[in-house]
């Protein structure tokens, strides 16, 4: 069995939205708010694409039980478009980060899943410039 090293989500994933129910709800999990470095737009598909960068992006780590987290993992690769490492077929890519629990400040290595294509997400995205994709979308939905 590998490492079971935590993910952060910033999207999709997050409680309240669809992928949430359908990806994470499923299993007994653990969700702490935490922050990421990086950039993230809000892509035409409806979801968001996070860059590399020196922003804060925010988000939650999940944690997952350990008689879950293969299944879990295997699950999030599929709905991120991620094959595996170096596979020409990722949408996405698993990389570890470093996030900081908002909470505490505390630092811990966690999975997340970055876009790929860059100048995609740079010339047809919505810069999400506070890094919060939850608070775009709701503010998006009250207008």
């Amino acid at each position: 069995m590998r490492q079971m090293i935590p993910v952060f989500v910033y999207g999709t994933l997050l409680e309240g939205f669809q992928n949430h129910g359908l990806y994470v709800k499923p299993y007994q999990h653990q969700a702490i708010p935490a922050k990421i470095k990086g950039e993230i737009y809000h892509l035409p598909q409806g979801y968001p694409g996070l860059l590399e960068g020196t922003d804060d992006v925010i988000g939650a780590i999940l944690y997952f039980l350990p008689e879950e987290y293969e299944a879990a993992l295997a699950g999030l690769d599929e709905l991120e478009t991620y094959f595996g490492p170096n596979d020409p077929r990722n949408e996405y890519d698993r990389i570890k980060v470093t996030a900081v629990l908002l909470h505490t400040n505390e630092e811990m290595t966690t999975y997340v899943y970055r876009y790929l294509d860059e100048e995609y997400v740079r010339s047809l995205g919505c810069r999400v410039h506070d890094g919060d994709w939850r608070s775009y979308m709701l503010a998006q939905e009250a207008e």
